[in-house]
């Protein structure tokens, strides 16, 4: 009778503790800022019910070392040149954040744009769903008409498209179904599912009804569009978006602070990120009611984030590629069913590392190995946590200017201040350095040659130091 007892006890406490395991979803956007001014119901109410991290910051502003990092759980300052983690990788073998939770019993789904490079990390995904390369097409561009999709000569490719097609021609859309169906199939039980939207990433393609929710004439250029005052001379200034007609141009070092985008151009290409933020938004509004409807919102994690930012127009820069703050800053936004708290926002600076220990520790398994993030429980708990005033990024150029292409910069964020250095690695010694003040929220003037500035100079750069003599750099 007693072992009978037992065994039933012993069944119940699985079955229950199994029952209690939440499922995670998972949203990535590409190039998305924080964006107060942009219409987005379904992440201001997302931000409502859960809790918004005010300063997150991304590891490096490039799609593919930010993703590698936040996944694999390791800062790109352990990999080679452009943050690249491939070869670390490889001799030094890492449980991924998916394979995390696979090896503990989820389901692990990966729709659309998770790692830069889809297929990467394949092995650690029970499903796996993205749009094909077809024809020359990426499906990062996303072009809604067929006429822009079939585009043969890439410096033809026009950096916005408004047109009237329906929601079917739209990449992101189509994942966000995808997504929809992957609920339905694992509803049963604990998943781990990554859903990566690709706008608003260039060009500026988003369905005509969502560039009808604002009027043209309230997008001016920035009144900040100058470039840092003996600031970098190093990052790109338009990124990408010389990629895309009209702007079309090279990289070349010695003519790329020369070109301008008119004010017109200006408003045309805020209007087109606004238009495909607020695209997103929808697709976002689509999963979460979802997960309602299939009452799995009160079981599922919620993390809705970017790799990084992008500058419209401000410091002189269209893209992202630096270590400014408009680069690095993203949204981060949390939301967990069983967490209770009052004050729904927390101003300690955070990085899209801290993810991996924080999810693991929020359903319950055990932290990882190897992780070079910390977990934000302690900050969650109470917003006044100790060690959580900083946040680290770094950045490589990828230009062809050879006297500049091997140069590693790291910057330390904090809420008054832009600390970079830039190194060369081949004679370990500082070529660069750049201390702003944030008065206007960004970078405008360089003060590092101030008198005033040594203490603070000296604090950062302390701070970089420990940082990476972590990964026995420097």
């Amino acid at each position: 009778m007693i072992k009978k007892g037992f065994c039933f006890f012993l069944i119940f406490v699985l079955f229950s503790c199994s029952e209690q395991k939440p499922n995670v979803l998972f949203v990535i956007v590409d190039d998305l800022r924080p964006l107060d001014s942009a219409i987005t119901p379904n992440i201001d109410l997302l931000a409502q019910k859960g809790i918004r991290f005010t300063n997150a910051y991304s590891q490096y502003a490039n799609c593919s070392p930010s993703r590698q990092s936040i996944f694999s759980g390791l800062s790109p300052v352990r990999g080679s040149r452009g943050g690249n983690l491939n070869q670390y990788l490889k001799d030094n073998p890492q449980v991924s954040m998916p394979n995390h939770f696979k090896q503990n019993g989820y389901q692990t789904a990966s729709l659309g744009k998770v790692y830069h490079r889809s297929k990467d990390e394949r092995k650690a995904w029970n499903y796996f769903h993205d749009i094909p390369f077809e024809k020359g097409f990426h499906p990062w561009e996303s072009y809604g008409s067929i006429k822009n999709q079939q585009i043969k000569d890439e410096s033809d490719r026009p950096a916005i498209e408004m047109v009237e097609e329906p929601l079917s021609k739209y990449n992101d859309y189509m994942i966000s179904l995808e997504a929809m169906e992957m609920m339905e199939k694992f509803k049963g039980d604990p998943f781990f599912m990554v859903v990566g939207f690709r706008k608003p990433h260039l060009p500026f393609a988003a369905p005509k009804q969502f560039w009808d929710m604002y009027q043209r004439d309230q997008f001016e250029p920035s009144k900040y569009n100058k470039a840092p005052f003996k600031g970098d001379s190093i990052v790109y200034q338009w990124s990408e978006l010389s990629s895309y007609k009209p702007y079309t141009n090279s990289y070349k070092t010695e003519n790329y602070r020369q070109n301008k985008v008119t004010e017109d151009q200006s408003s045309e290409l805020i209007h087109g990120y606004h238009a495909c933020v607020s695209y997103i938004d929808f697709l976002v509004g689509l999963l979460l009611k979802k997960l309602a409807a299939l009452d799995l919102d009160k079981k599922t994690i919620v993390v809705f984030t970017s790799d990084h930012g992008f500058h419209l127009g401000e410091q002189q820069i269209w893209g992202k590629h630096s270590n400014y703050k408009l680069s690095t800053h993203v949204p981060l936004i949390l939301y967990d069913p069983k967490l209770r708290t009052n004050k729904k926002t927390r101003e300690g600076f955070v990085e899209l590392l801290d993810l991996y220990p924080t999810l693991s520790e929020l359903v319950g398994l055990n932290k990882p190995k190897i992780v070079d993030g910390k977990s934000l429980i302690p900050l969650i708990n109470n917003p006044k946590a100790l060690n959580y005033s900083a946040a680290f990024s770094m950045y490589q150029s990828f230009q062809k200017d050879l006297s500049i292409k091997d140069l590693k910069a790291y910057a330390v964020h904090s809420s008054n201040h832009t600390y970079i250095e830039w190194w060369d690695p081949k004679i370990k010694k500082i070529v660069q350095q750049e201390l702003y003040e944030l008065k206007n929220g960004f970078e405008e003037i360089n003060i590092f040659e101030e008198k005033s500035s040594e203490g603070i100079v000296q604090e950062f750069s302390e701070k970089i130091n420990h940082y990476n003599s972590r990964f026995n750099l420097q």
